[in-house]
Parts: structure tokens; C-alpha cells; sequence
């Protein structure tokens, strides 16, 4: 019988957890490249110190699959990239990568981290994990965006842009894209969507309307998560219970607790509607008015 291809073996058995992903890891050795075998002195640097501390356990485990991506980019590294996304939530599995890619990129390019997305993004189909890993890509790229400066210089050419795309770390990524985080339907991103156009570079374009997509899809969760802690300031400055306050907003309680928490977004004459209510009963309970009003 012909062997299955290293990268396209059944992964069934690889286990997510972590001692088992960084044994996995591990077990390669002998097939490091030179040019990663510097990075790869450093990864059993940092689990020489780290490995063994329960509290850094999961820490291990992500920098030992980020290595593994770069380094071997079997199907196993994938599927435990997939694993970790399932075990520890998207937002938790990239503040870690983050983390570990600070660790790790101790050359001034810091290229590894942008290296181990350029895998994720273009894993091949087949390979189980894979549509999950584009998802782990840009969480490890778009978390904690917003607190990113915006660039000195914006990029101003096609050339400029491949050139980022291509050769950039995952830092200059972030930069050029925190404008279109802060403000995702605005000229920033309509600007970098043209430049990708033009790139006459179909992967490109793609991967710039989905990063596109993915700030206003953040942008519109943070709204609806402000929206909802604004009503939850309303209901306890009033000073009354959330079943009381429905029906001063003329709703249900179990309506209004899906406003509380964000599940549904109230209609703009609504919120008003709760913002009136919420300041009258406020002002009812200080004793300067005695009677409902502007409900």
C-alpha cells in the first residue's frame, strides 16, 4: 500500500491537549529546517522554563503549534490549531498567540507569526481544521485591534500594499488596518479595497473583504454590546426592577431582558422610549416629581 502523504494523514487521533500538542511538536525535531532552527532553539528555551507550570500549560501548547505551523505545516499542526480555537475560544486562543509570538520573534523582522498566517489562510481544503484556521488567522491579527496606533504613513500604491501583504509582520498588518477597525464603513477601507482591486491579485482582494467584513462585524457587536450595557445602566439608575421597568417602557419582561443582554437591539424609538422612562423614575424616586411623566 502507497504511504498517505505526511500532510494529508487522517489527524483523528491527534490530541488538543496540551502536553499532547507539544509532544507532537517535539517528536519532529529532525525536521527542522536550517532557517528555522533558530526559532526553534527558542521554543525549547521558553519550554524549558515554562513546561510543567500547570498556569503556563495552555502557553506551551500555542507556541509549540506556532512553531509547528512555520516549521512542518503537517496536517496535525492544523487540526491542533483547530483544537485550540474549539478548546479555548477565539479571542483567548489569540491574546495567547500574541503572547507567544512576542516570545518567540526575537530578530527585528519578526516575520514567524506573519509566516504561521500566511499557512492558516491558504491550508489546503482537504486537511481537517482547515476552514477553522483562516478564522484563527484573523482573530490573531484583528484582537485587541483597537488599541493599535494608525500608521505614520498610509499606504498610498499598489505596490505598497503587496509589498505589506507579502513581505510585512503581523504588527505592520495591524497597523495599516487599525483605521479601518476604528471607522469600518468609512474611506480607510474603501481605500485599501480599491488598492487590493487593482492589485489584479484575486487572493488579495478576497483576503481584504474579508478582513473588511470582519472589522464591521466587530464594530457592529461592540455597538450592540454598548447598546446593552446602556440599557442595563437605565433599568438601574430608575431605581425599580427590570419586570417593572418593561412595563413602564410598554414591553415584556422577557423583551426587555433580551435588550438587557444584548441577544436582540432595540428599535431607535425604543430606546428612547427606555432612556425617558429610566430618568423619570429616577427623578420620581428623588422626590422631585410624584407622578410618571414622558413614558
Amino acid at each position: 500500500m502507497t504511504p498517505t502523504p505526511l500532510r494529508l494523514q487522517a489527524v483523528d487521533d491527534v490530541g488538543h491537549a496540551p502536553d499532547r500538542i507539544v509532544d507532537r511538536v517535539l517528536a519532529r525535531q529532525d525536521r527542522v529546517a536550517p532557517s528555522a532552527r533558530a526559532t526553534w532553539r527558542r521554543l525549547l528555551a521558553l519550554l524549558a522554563d515554562r513546561r510543567g507550570d500547570p498556569a503556563s500549560d495552555q502557553l506551551c501548547a500555542v507556541l509549540a503549534n506556532l512553531v509547528g505551523i512555520v516549521a512542518f505545516g503537517d496536517a496535525e499542526d492544523f487540526a491542533a490549531s483547530a483544537g485550540l480555537h474549539d478548546t479555548l475560544g477565539e479571542r483567548r486562543l489569540a491574546v495567547l498567540q500574541q503572547r507567544a509570538a512576542r516570545l518567540l520573534e526575537q530578530d527585528a523582522e519578526r516575520r514567524w507569526s506573519a509566516l504561521a498566517c500566511h499557512r492558516w489562510l491558504t491550508a489546503d481544503p482537504s486537511v481537517p481544521g482547515a476552514s477553522t484556521c483562516a478564522a484563527v488567522a484573523h482573530a490573531f491579527v484583528l484582537t485587541g485591534i483597537e488599541s493599535v496606533p494608525e500608521p505614520a504613513t498610509p499606504l498610498a500604491s499598489v505596490r505598497e500594499l503587496i509589498e505589506v501583504a507579502t513581505h510585512g509582520t503581523v504588527d505592520e498588518w495591524r497597523s495599516h488596518l487599525s483605521a479601518v477597525a476604528a471607522s469600518p464603513w468609512g474611506a480607510d477601507g474603501d481605500h485599501l479595497l480599491r488598492l487590493a482591486r487593482r492589485s489584479e491579485s484575486p487572493a488579495l482582494h478576497v483576503a481584504m473583504e474579508e478582513v473588511v467584513t470582519l472589522c464591521r462585524e466587530l464594530r457592529r457587536l461592540h455597538e450592540r454590546t454598548q447598546v446593552a450595557r446602556h440599557i442595563r445602566q437605565c433599568v438601574a439608575r430608575s431605581g425599580v426592577s427590570q419586570r417593572e421597568f418593561a412595563t413602564w417602557v410598554g414591553t415584556s419582561p422577557s423583551r426587555l431582558s433580551t435588550y438587557a443582554s444584548g441577544r436582540v437591539v432595540p428599535s431607535a424609538t425604543m430606546l428612547l422610549r427606555i432612556r425617558r422612562a429610566s430618568r423619570a423614575l429616577a427623578q420620581r424616586a428623588a422626590g422631585e416629581i410624584s407622578s410618571p411623566c414622558g413614558a
